[in-house]
């Protein structure tokens, strides 16, 4: 869960908005270094809190138990109305734009392709937990054979840019605000990480088993991204990966040659549907289990 919440469309978009801040190599694997040093710092506190506090529903128990009910229930409504549904939102338009790549579409069809997704991704975790979980695990294994694929193509790639040298002339010295938007940018390719703590009462040996995951995986998801982007680099200038719309296509078309954008962008489709799923489904997890505080907090009554 916590690998496949994270790894999903950012990190095929993101890389854009780093290079754009930080046009340098050495500029951009630090970014992405220091955003996995972040989210490492927020999942271990987060994982103190799991040990504490191992029952469903994650963050908002943390705040209810720590705080005051007050406060949780202000934070689910923050979730519901912006936090997580901004991200689906987010995630779906990214998955919609390299759908254009196979069938033309201008904003509308963005739109219209974006909600479709969200609503197939809805019903599949409407008829029941299971089927979701299922649809979880196969984008899962899809996502994470993805990363490795390109990590891999980056580096035997025949295309290179020579010695993955920095194109800035003189050496490019990012000020410090252009290094806060880019870890900003980085960081939202990170995002979903501690929404395995909804499952708290669905886990076996919750206080051991959830920080053991949000560790482990935030440093895997961590070494991916660098490598990913050191991939991207390697073929592409950071120049090229700036001004890119669709990285992951681009980078795919120079590697593989004629098909490889297409193929790469249907990975990433399959890559965003994923992380949609996951959202989507911790979402339930939480919503679905019968506790009177977190039910009085979303306004619902549990179906199970």
């Amino acid at each position: 869960m916590v690998v496949g919440t994270i790894i999903g469309a950012s990190i095929f978009v993101q890389p854009s908005l780093v290079s754009g801040a930080v046009p340098s190599v050495s500029g951009m694997l630090l970014v992405w270094a220091v955003a996995g040093a972040l989210t490492l710092i927020g999942a271990l506190v987060t994982a103190e809190l799991a040990s504490a506090f191992p029952g469903t529903g994650g963050v908002y128990v943390f705040l209810r138990e720590s705080y005051s009910p007050a406060v949780a229930f202000l934070w689910c409504w923050a979730m519901f109305w912006s936090m997580h549904t901004g991200i689906i939102a987010a995630i779906a338009t990214v998955c919609a734009r390299y759908v254009g790549f196979f069938v033309p579409l201008g904003n509308t069809g963005v739109r219209v392709v974006a909600i479709g997704a969200i609503l197939v991704l809805s019903a599949v975790n409407y008829v029941g937990v299971r089927y979701g979980t299922a649809v979880q695990t196969t984008f899962t294994i899809i996502k994470v054979a993805a990363v490795a694929l390109i990590a891999i193509a980056g580096f035997v790639a025949p295309h290179r840019v020579p010695a993955m040298a920095d194109i800035s002339t003189p050496p490019f010295v990012p000020s410090l605000r252009a290094l806060v938007a880019a870890t900003v940018a980085g960081l939202f390719a990170f995002g979903g990480w501690h929404m395995v703590t909804y499952t708290g009462d669905e886990t076996v040996d919750a206080r051991r088993t959830i920080p053991r995951a949000l560790l482990i995986g935030t440093l895997a998801v961590t070494a991916s991204y660098i490598a990913v982007n050191a991939a991207y680099l390697a073929v592409l200038s950071p120049a090229a990966v700036a001004s890119s719309n669709r990285v992951a296509a681009d980078f795919a078309d120079i590697v593989l040659g004629n098909g490889g954008a297409a193929a790469m962008s249907a990975l990433v489709v399959v890559n965003g549907l994923g992380v949609g799923a996951e959202v989507q489904a911790a979402v339930v997890r939480t919503a679905s289990r019968p506790n009177a505080h977190r039910n009085r907090a979303f306004g619902i009554v549990p179906r199970c």
